[in-house]
């Protein structure tokens, strides 16, 4: 049989045809609202927003881990920021003997330059939350901001954009961070950057809106005195993970948190095997998900499987009628009104976030990352114990 044209289709391939359309709409609204949020808060709310004029002293909390090649990177970078009254306090969790030798070297050269460490026998906690609370107990300032050596500030007023959120109404400030994107060559390397940029829409986002639930500890401020009033990470003892998400969770409320996503204030983070660390970090984030805010997560997963939902309707009302040229037409058109936009939008998203901007390949990108998730959510659960400390125990 010939092809041909009739606008003649069954009628189950118009409801079909008119579901893809509903779904591709919904689809793209939500993504477009997401984006111009993001847009509209770098493009008006920064530029608008009222900040400090007096830049507060500050305390820089390291953690290191066997990282001397690390700390030798970021602690110039820090040390050198433009800004009046700052102090790094390094907390080396590390017996190596070149650590200590170049932190003392360094010492002699920067007054505000301190280095405690974290004992070495303590394996019942986590340890970078052990780290975080001996430099918070050894802060000499009210504002707190954490980071890890194996992070770089990109600009020298890095910690001067940070800082000058801290009004009166504001106790945490959120940054942003991200790898090194030009440094993943890996098979994959595409994929994280999807996952990375839209992993960050999914807090950005809600924290824009008032409702912020995590943040990322290479890159976040707030109040000493908060640390203290929820008893520190008393209520995450049990888990290696969740200093940053679990614990804003904690201590963020309406009105008390400001987000900060000016490209000179993002840090860069430097690993040294990127696909492994990657999806180490995506199978924390996903276990420590399950006791912050799920409504993100939902509806990201549900807007991702529209787009699945959205191909089998009209897989479907091809098959009902595959040689009237008119049902492919169609089809065609749905899926241009749902790819061109999200093309857009995730462009738009990837320059404001630092990160490469990516065309052709989002639409695959898009229909893969629920599987992707489901891959990675099978391995956490394989090593769903290393989540765990033995502090109970």
């Amino acid at each position: 049989m010939q092809p041909y044209f009739s606008l003649d289709l069954p009628f189950l391939s118009w409801v079909l045809m008119g579901a893809a359309l509903t779904l591709a709409i919904a689809y793209v609204a939500w993504l477009w609202c997401r984006t111009r949020t993001l847009a509209r808060f770098v493009d008006e709310t920064e530029q608008q927003r009222d900040y400090t004029d007096e830049l507060p002293p500050v305390s820089i909390i390291v953690d290191a881990m066997n990282e001397t090649h690390q700390l030798t990177q970021i602690l110039p970078l820090l040390l050198h920021q433009e800004y009046p009254e700052m102090e790094v306090i390094v907390v080396v969790d590390s017996s190596a003997e070149a650590t200590s030798d170049m932190l003392s070297e360094m010492k002699e050269h920067f007054t505000n330059l301190h280095i405690t460490f974290a004992p070495y026998g303590s394996r019942s906690l986590s340890r970078k939350k052990l780290a975080l609370m001996i430099g918070i107990k050894a802060a000499r300032h009210d504002i707190i901001l954490t980071t890890s050596a194996n992070c770089r500030p990109t600009n020298e007023q890095w910690l001067r954009l940070m800082m000058r959120n801290f009004t009166p109404d504001t106790d945490i400030v959120l940054g942003y961070s991200h790898y090194r994107y030009k440094h993943d060559r890996h098979l994959g390397h595409t994929m994280r950057t999807f996952d990375t940029v839209t992993t960050g829409m999914q807090w950005i986002v809600p924290a824009i809106n008032g409702k912020p639930f995590r943040g990322t500890s290479d890159n976040m401020a707030y109040r000493k005195h908060l640390f203290f009033d929820v008893r520190g990470f008393s209520a995450t003892m049990d888990l290696n993970f969740g200093e940053d998400d679990l614990f804003l969770s904690e201590i963020s409320r309406t009105g008390n948190t400001r987000l900060e996503l000016a490209p000179e204030s993002q840090m860069a983070v430097y690993y040294e095997d990127l696909p492994r660390a990657h999806a180490l970090l995506k199978m924390r984030r996903d276990f420590t998900a399950r006791r912050v805010a799920t409504w993100p997560f939902v509806a990201q997963a549900a807007m991702s499987w529209c787009c699945w939902l959205r191909l089998g309707c009209l897989a479907a009302a091809i098959a009902l009628a595959p040689l009237n040229t008119l049902t492919w037409a169609l089809a065609a058109a749905v899926m241009l009104i749902t790819w061109i936009p999200a093309v857009m939008a995730m462009v738009r998203n990837c320059r404001i976030l630092q990160a490469p901007p990516l065309r052709l390949t989002v639409p695959v990108l898009t229909m893969w990352r629920p599987i992707y998730n489901a891959i990675y959510r099978l391995r956490g659960m394989r090593h769903r114990a290393s989540n765990y400390t033995d502090f109970y125990k």
